[in-house]
């Protein structure tokens, strides 16, 4: 079980251990590509505010904000560096932090590196989970349906699938491309999936710019039989 234990943290609120982990976790990014700590934390709580911010060639954008948290997706020169969840907790925290005396702590930079690489079963997820690394079989898929983007209006076709990883099952979202891409029996493996709660039920869903969802076994990648090649060539034949 993760250690949830709180603890005060620069803005005056209590913090999870999760929280603290965030924070280093920006830290070493900013180290990563050269660039001022405070001014890059600086970026978050703006972007909080205004949806974006930069500072030395690098965006920060605030891509999707709930009453308690944001999803913000870090470029630079528009490729991806990196993309977190932060608490409002956090991100408040960030233009305070005295980052020379904080007690930032190794371990809980361990925890939130092990966290982007580790694939979690679908039991282990709760109502806190946001973003989560897969690998499932696709076990259902429902026709295409047609309906608007909420954004700016553009048609969108989206389909349904079941997938299970023999801890549970869960709904996969597939919008556009996605749905020919994969067929049931598949095997997909899910990285940075947004996680939610619909009617009960979870859901993941991979955007095309954030996450990214591969077939890692496909029901038609085994060799073709005597039987479907002699119904390939019949085909051709009759073409």
């Amino acid at each position: 079980m993760k250690d949830t234990r709180f603890r005060i943290g620069p803005s005056g609120k209590r913090e999870s251990r999760n929280e603290l982990a965030d924070r280093w976790y920006l830290l070493t990014i900013a180290d990563k590509y050269g660039l001022d700590r405070r001014h890059f934390l600086k970026c978050f709580p703006h972007a909080w505010m205004h949806e974006k911010s930069s500072y030395n060639g690098v965006l920060v954008e605030c891509r999707q904000k709930t009453e308690n948290d944001a999803f913000f997706l870090v470029t630079r020169h528009k490729t991806i560096i990196t993309q977190i969840t932060l608490t409002e907790t956090v991100v408040k925290s960030l233009s305070q932090a005295d980052l020379e005396t904080f007690p930032w702590n190794e371990s809980t930079l361990s925890e939130r590196v092990a966290f982007r690489s580790t694939f979690m079963h679908i039991s282990d997820m709760n109502k806190n989970t946001r973003w989560a690394n897969l690998k499932a079989k696709i076990v259902d898929k429902s026709k295409n349906k047609g309906l608007y983007s909420k954004f700016d209006g553009s048609p969108q076709k989206l389909s349904i699938a079941t997938i299970s990883d023999n801890t549970g099952s869960m709904e996969l979202l597939l919008w556009n491309d996605q749905i020919h891409n994969v067929s049931v029996g598949d095997s997909v493996q899910i990285e940075n999936g947004r996680v939610k709660m619909y009617r009960g039920q979870f859901q993941v869903h991979v955007g095309k710019k954030i996450g990214n969802l591969k077939v890692i076994k496909s029901i038609n990648a085994g060799p073709m039989s005597v039987v479907d090649q002699k119904d390939v060539a019949h085909r051709l034949r009759n073409i």
